[in-house]
């Protein structure tokens, strides 16, 4: 375990210092509604604006409840007299009249059609970065400049749209952004590092440096895969196929996980051998500024072994 001498103000600095690791901490919902709403109307709660409607708010939660993660965004060109909406992984979006918005609420609630406020396919690539400030002021010092800098490399690559996003989770890993439709998680978004995510992104690779996991696996697979990316990397591979053929655990402490994997020029075996460790941390800037002290949590580390 990894102490840290001093208390930093944000969490992010405490995550980062106390060596966190990114991986294992990428599970996101798989059903999504991402709504277009001004952030000068965004609550603490991350599907909630306080300049809703009783009905529209009533209605959001409901579809919460039904198990989609409703999400807001915001961008500066956003029309004021329509709601955007994109629904994953349906990959469908939405233009909605304001007064409109509740009858879209409904008929998605119950499952009705929606095609009177269809516009098309959703664009290639929607990235989220969590701007959500009143949330955590991490999601504000170091998500601003993360979406500022993503915003600004996504020009550079037709068909990918960057949203300032409310809470995505993780706030100590601020910046965090989640990009659809391959729902990859990532953390800690120096602005250096927004256009080699986005290269990495649009040929449908994560980027491993920031990358906290597939949303689809387990954490401890997620930490094994990116393990495993890693170490296929160092060795001068690029998998177009990494699958898990086993699992094992072996008590509580070690466990391993069997990748097969191939390349365009080779193929082969990895194994990826995990054992615990753990760390102190805080969850949100709330909590140092409440003068609490840190937890400790576990996770796992992982070192490969290639087989022939």
């Amino acid at each position: 375990m990894r102490l840290v001498a001093a208390t930093p103000k944000f969490c992010a600095q405490y995550s980062q210092s106390a060596g966190e690791p990114l991986p294992g901490t990428g599970f996101h919902p798989q059903s999504n509604l991402l709504l277009s709403w001004p952030i000068a109307g965004w609550t603490r709660t991350y599907h909630q604006a306080k300049d809703m409607s009783e009905t529209e708010s009533m209605l959001i939660a409901g579809l919460v409840e039904q198990g989609r993660r409703v999400n807001l965004m915001h961008r500066a060109d956003q029309s004021k007299s329509l709601r955007r909406a994109y629904l994953m992984p349906e990959r469908e979006a939405y233009d909605i009249p304001r007064e409109e918005l509740a009858a879209f609420l409904l008929a998605l609630q119950q499952g009705r059609s929606l095609a009177a406020w269809h516009s098309g396919p959703a664009p290639t690539k929607v990235v989220l970065c969590c701007t959500h400030g009143v949330k955590d002021k991490c999601c504000a010092k170091f998500g601003v400049a993360g979406f500022k800098a993503l915003e600004r490399a996504a020009q550079s690559f037709p068909g990918v749209e960057v949203w300032q996003s409310s809470h995505l989770g993780g706030c100590r890993f601020a910046a965090t952004a989640l990009v659809f439709p391959d729902l990859r998680k990532y953390g800690r978004i120096e602005p250096e590092r927004a256009r080699p995510l986005l290269e990495s992104e649009m040929s449908d690779l994560p980027y491993l440096p920031c990358f906290r996991g597939n949303s689809a696996l387990t954490p401890i697979q997620q930490i094994a895969e990116v393990e495993a990316r890693k170490r296929l990397g160092a060795e001068g591979h690029q998998p177009t196929q990494l699958e898990i053929v086993t699992e094992q655990s072996h008590g509580e402490e070690r466990a391993e996980i069997a990748f097969s994997w191939r390349s365009d020029t080779a193929h082969g075996r990895l194994v990826i051998h995990l054992e615990t460790a753990s760390f102190l941390r805080y969850d949100m800037c709330s909590d140092i500024d409440a003068g609490a002290g840190p937890t400790e949590r576990r996770t796992w580390r992982g070192s490969a072994a290639l087989e022939s």
